[in-house]
């Protein structure tokens, strides 16, 4: 166990995803995090890039004291943590909605979400890469990845920033039980991305609008005003192009 109450820190593993799910029953151990894996995974099946000494890889363990259906303040609140966390470093990241965090217009953490149970008795696991130093070999050519040592000459290591990340984690999820998803839903507007951002999801393709009071996506389309709840989001260039 590290010197961070309920914080395991491994050397390295397969995903600290699945190292969590497998220390649920463990009340004392409130997140895992490592310094490389093997087979870490992002959202809809995709891998992540976890060398060595690259990135901080954090996986939180949440036990809700709240029902499910209030289950989409997680992946907002993990992501105004982490942006939290980047602009205390003097760097200005960037949401893209659901969970991404941009730093330049490129990739500089992402969140994967993972729920068990049932709406009244369920657990989640909040996997969050944080890239911090540029992989030596570089990114690999289909991820247009950023690292903070890449914008900032003094960076920590990622095992210092474990700490006051779960901090940050913790403190949310106390501010979700008692005051519900109204001040999550503030801290993540500090950092959209600035009204008129042309994104895509699906067919659907407008300029972002904001947020729902429920979390969900709002975008300005020559139909009008379109919700999105779920789905991959593309920011468009103003060439017509588009990324992730």
């Amino acid at each position: 166990m590290s010197e961070v109450p309920g914080l395991l820190w491994l050397d390295g593993c397969g995903s600290t995803n699945d190292e969590a799910w497998s220390r649920t029953g463990d009340a004392a151990i409130r997140a895992v995090a490592a310094d490389h894996q093997t087979t870490g995974r992002g959202r809809r099946g995709r891998s992540w890039h976890s060398p060595p000494g690259a990135g901080l890889y954090l996986s939180w363990i949440v036990r809700p004291r709240f029902d499910q259906t209030r289950g989409a303040a997680l992946p907002l609140l993990a992501a105004a943590a982490a942006a939290e966390l980047v602009a205390d470093l003097g760097l200005a990241p960037v949401l893209k909605w659901p969970n991404d965090l941009l730093l330049d217009g490129r990739k500089l953490a992402g969140i994967l979400c993972e729920a068990r149970g049932t709406p009244a008795s369920w657990l989640a696991v909040v996997g969050i890469g944080l890239n911090v130093r540029r992989p030596v070999q570089g990114w690999p050519r289909d991820v247009p990845g950023i690292a903070l040592d890449e914008r900032r000459a003094r960076c920590p290591p990622a095992r210092a920033l474990a700490a006051p990340l779960l901090t940050r984690l913790v403190r949310w999820l106390e501010v979700v039980e008692i005051d519900g998803f109204g001040p999550v839903l503030d801290a993540w507007r500090r950092f959209a991305p600035p009204a008129g951002t042309r994104m895509r999801q699906g067919g659907v393709e407008g300029t972002f609008a904001g947020l729902a009071p429920d979390g969900a996506l709002l975008l300005d389309t020559p139909t009008g005003q379109a919700t999105i709840h779920a789905g991959e989001v593309d920011l468009v260039d103003a060439a017509g192009g588009g990324g992730r």
